[in-house]
């Protein structure tokens, strides 16, 4: 940047250009002044009424689906900008075919980098195709922008602190894509299983029987028919099913994660919740899994909304690899409030002692539980407690379907590794 030393300069020359009638100095003299106001007057004014701006055409998706995506950059002023270097922060897991990324030095993250120029009054718009191809939740932002005046002199930075956050469900499949029985997958039996009228499927009426609640009659059918008529309405499912997320992929939950392992759990644990929802059941999620930007660990109380699907949904694309506590502990708060006779679903790519004694205890409570192992479908044998594949637990159904997933990950297309 010049500093005010130059128009001391370029005063002098002008001075001893008047006065020794020497036109060249005067010359000099006065381009030195002009520049130097040049560059105070493009220092001062360069990023006034600039703006900055993102556009996402949707805030949620899933892994494999496209966003439309948008950088705006507008200079609202006469002062044009001669070149602008725009780098916004950007999520390494997202793609952005077409723009231009370079390394940052902040982990996890990217530079997009945007180089052009800005008349007055002049709105540049740059449009992308953005590919979710890693679940979680993403932010973009903030962004810096670079200018310098003219003559080059000098340059100038501003930072524009707007985020922009996208949040990418993880990817879910059919159970039979998994190699889960598709008759009862969850184990439901029929005592298991208590029916209940939804008030909601009409299905006919009869006549009246004294074990009728009275709010069940029809009371235009019986005038039709002179005599009582009941409502019959259609009988579905009510199971409670709590989805148990073990994201301890080791022996201990101190112990490093491997992220393809925790990965693979995320994606049973949505498909298992989908089956759910579709079913009609009440259901939930807990984990011992740390929600990203929280210190706590992920917990959906049971719930049957249309909206309850969203909820674990949201609660799997935040978690991240990283425990607080072990599963076991987990359990041991979630199962208090769990109606006797539920299901629990453990869903984990390493089956422990601990939680094999869990386990054991739930059932005790009156639990059902059903293990989903999502592990190496060769995981390594002789690891006393820790990845047994061939674990039996009295009473318990045990799915393997490390073999399904090792399938699907052979197809990015179908599960992002």
């Amino acid at each position: 940047m010049m500093n005010d030393l130059w128009i001391l300069i370029g005063g002098v020359l002008v001075l001893i250009g008047l006065v020794t009638s020497e036109s060249l100095l005067l010359i000099v003299g006065s381009m030195v002044v002009l520049i130097w106001l040049a560059t105070k007057i493009w220092n001062r004014y360069a990023f006034r009424r600039v703006s900055h701006s993102r556009y996402l055409n949707r805030s949620r998706a899933f892994i494999g689906d496209t966003v439309e995506y948008s950088v705006t950059l507008r200079n609202d002023k006469l002062l044009p900008l001669i070149w602008v270097d725009i780098h916004d922060t950007f999520p390494e897991v997202l793609d952005l075919p077409g723009a231009g990324i370079q390394p940052s030095p902040m982990e996890g993250t990217r530079r997009h980098t945007i180089t052009t120029s800005l008349l007055p009054f002049q709105q540049v718009t740059w449009k992308y195709t953005l590919v979710c191809n890693t679940r979680g939740y993403h932010r973009i932002g903030p962004a810096r922008v670079r200018s310098g005046d003219i003559f080059g002199f000098s340059s100038g930075e501003a930072r524009f602190d707007q985020m922009s956050h996208l949040l990418v469900y993880p990817r879910v499949v059919e159970l039979e894509q998994l190699n889960i029985p598709a008759e009862n997958p969850l184990g439901e039996s029929k005592g298991r299983r208590p029916l209940i009228r939804d008030t909601t499927r009409f299905a006919g009426q009869r006549d009246y029987q004294n074990t009728d609640p009275m709010k069940l009659i029809d009371w235009k059918a019986s005038a039709r028919a002179s005599r009582l008529q009941t409502k019959l309405f259609e009988q579905v499912v009510s199971l409670n099913v709590l989805v148990a997320l073990n994201a301890t992929t080791s022996e201990q939950p101190w112990q490093t994660s491997n992220r393809r392992l925790f990965e693979r759990a995320v994606t049973v644990a949505a498909s298992i919740a989908s089956y759910a929802s579709r079913r009609g059941y009440t259901f939930g999620l807990v984990s011992n899994a740390v929600a990203t930007f929280s210190a706590r660990y992920i917990s959906v109380p049971l719930g049957a909304s249309p909206s309850q699907i969203t909820l674990v949904l949201e609660a799997l694309a935040t978690t991240g690899p990283f425990t607080m506590t072990s599963l076991a502990s987990v359990l041991k708060d979630g199962g208090r409030s769990l109606p006797p006779g539920s299901t629990v679903v453990l869903v984990t790519s390493a089956l422990t002692e601990a939680v094999a004694a869990e386990i054991q205890e739930m059932q005790g409570r009156g639990y059902h539980v059903v293990v989903v192992y999502s592990g190496d479908s060769q995981s390594a044998q002789g690891m006393p407690g820790l990845d047994i594949p061939g674990l039996e637990i009295p009473g318990v159904q045990i799915h393997h379907v490390g073999d399904a997933l090792d399938a699907l990950e052979k197809d990015e297309s179908v599960l992002a590794s």
